[in-house]
């Protein structure tokens, strides 16, 4: 069985879409240009193990780069908060 990574046909563009979201959610310089959250994760009927999957990646990456416990307790809540518009939708 793929993960859902490597079915992407796009990666550059999911990277992009990716940085943007956090930069912006953290109050970064950069913008978010991508779709609203439920459209992109609609028809994924994305699991909440996936789900929590993706939250340890995440929480992975910020710890590796070193980036401040506010920040990363910020990333965390904005992602629970929309876990509503990504598992199960």
């Amino acid at each position: 069985m793929k993960t859902r990574f490597e079915t992407i046909k796009d990666m550059d563009h999911a990277k992009k879409m990716a940085t943007e979201f956090f930069s912006a959610g953290c109050g970064g310089p950069d913008p978010y240009s991508g779709r609203d959250t439920l459209t992109t994760h609609r028809g994924m009927n994305i699991s909440e193990q996936e789900y929590m999957a993706v939250m340890d990646d995440i929480l992975g990456a910020l710890a590796k780069n070193s980036i401040d416990q506010q920040t990363r307790n910020e990333e965390v809540a904005i992602f629970y908060s929309l876990k509503g518009q990504i598992i199960r939708v």
